[in-house]
């Protein structure tokens, strides 16, 4: 009697055991791979209902996710940044409620040049919903913040330094917009939250986990199901996170983006890695042949095409410098760390001539004045080449 009472004990409790860790083993052998790298849209409504018509979208954020690099990065997308569609300059804000959400894709994929494959669309209340999930959460507060708004019911009154938030008081903290840096504070605190609810849920069982998952489908509009959203949670779970900044130029109360510096963060998307600034080599070339009948500023520029490592400068007036003949071709190399580089590549452009190391420091000068007196600033040159009729 006490073999079968203490037999069927072992069966009951191996039952109740399974009937805890099952849920999670079969989400395990459902899991959905997610791409690598995977790039999805995070959309704030300042609204207590994502389905109801609002006018704007409040916050606009790129997520891109990296396994292999264990990195996640964020990208908040101003709300103020002017964006053209069917000839109509209208801000980037106002793309989801007007034209949806595949549209909004679409424009941000063209600028910043990746795939965007999912979303989620969400207002300022689940941040209550998941806080209460992990409750108390721990906030600092570089200040003093204190604001009401009873038609919003809107109640703010925290305290610098630590902070331990309910949801609520976690929703507050993530709409308030009432100091000095105004949107800019507000982008920040949203991160603050973000960070701390990722931090919460790190060191959260895995019920709490897969409850917050829930919550998140439920009250949200999203692409998601719940086995990819839980994938997503374990590769983020203990990645680098970083926010980015994206390039923009101020125009007026408004924002565009700046073409010139926009390439560097669609390389850092993409690579995962900050790019580093690659300097050019800055070199200046004089047309050393004296019965040259075609455009040496032409010539020079084929031949010198898709030298994106380069600055080209091309100075088409005859030196007239004792000592340098124009049947000859000479280089002054200024920025010795460049020199290797600089002959290889004149090997490769100029193959069948080859180059006279000026070492003379009375030819140098004279070369130097010569530019100088012809409107020229070689300060910044790496390397100064005559190209003489030989080439």
């Amino acid at each position: 009697m006490k073999f079968l009472m203490y037999f069927f004990g072992i069966l009951f409790s191996i039952l109740i055991i399974i009937s805890m860790i099952y849920p999670f083993v079969n989400i395990y052998t459902k899991m959905e791979k997610i791409e690598d790298p995977y790039y999805f849209l995070v959309l704030g409504m300042d609204t207590t209902d994502v389905d109801k018509k609002v006018s704007r979208t409040d916050s606009i954020l790129l997520v891109s996710v990296s396994e292999k690099k264990n990195k996640v990065l964020v990208l908040p997308i101003p709300r103020d940044l002017l964006i053209n569609v069917d000839n109509e300059t209208i801000r980037i804000n106002a793309i989801y409620v007007k034209y949806g959400i595949e549209k909004l894709k679409e424009i941000i994929h063209n600028i910043v040049k990746v795939k965007i494959s999912d979303y989620l669309i969400f207002d300022y209340g689940l941040f209550k919903e998941i806080g209460d999930i992990y409750s108390p959460v721990k906030i600092y507060v570089p200040n003093d913040m204190y604001y009401e708004d009873f038609h919003q019911n809107l109640h703010i009154d925290f305290k610098q330094g630590y902070n331990y938030l309910n949801g609520e008081e976690l929703l507050y903290y993530a709409r308030f917009r009432h100091d000095a840096l105004g949107d800019l504070g507000r982008i920040q605190r949203q991160k603050d939250v973000l960070f701390a609810l990722m931090n919460s849920a790190k060191n959260a069982g895995f019920s709490k986990i897969l409850y917050s998952i829930q919550k998140v489908l439920d009250n949200t509009v999203n692409s998601f199901n719940y086995n990819k959203l839980f994938s997503l949670f374990l590769v983020a779970k203990n990645a680098n996170i970083s926010f980015l900044s994206l390039p923009i130029e101020v125009v007026g109360d408004y924002v565009k983006v700046d073409s010139k510096k926009i390439k560097y963060m669609n390389d850092y998307l993409i690579n995962f890695e900050e790019p580093k600034n690659q300097e050019k080599i800055w070199i200046t070339f004089i047309n050393n042949m004296e019965n040259f009948n075609l455009s040496f500023y032409t010539v020079t520029r084929n031949r010198w095409k898709n030298s994106s490592g380069y600055l080209i400068e091309i100075v088409d007036i005859l030196p007239n410098i004792e000592s340098i003949k124009h049947n000859k071709s000479y280089v002054i190399i200024k920025n010795k760390s460049y020199e290797k580089i600089i002959f290889d590549e004149l090997k490769k452009r100029y193959s069948n001539i080859a180059f006279e190391f000026i070492e003379d420091k009375d030819i140098y000068f004279s070369i130097i004045k010569f530019l100088s007196e012809n409107y020229y600033n070689t300060l910044n040159s790496d390397a100064i080449i005559l190209v003489g009729s030989n080439a």
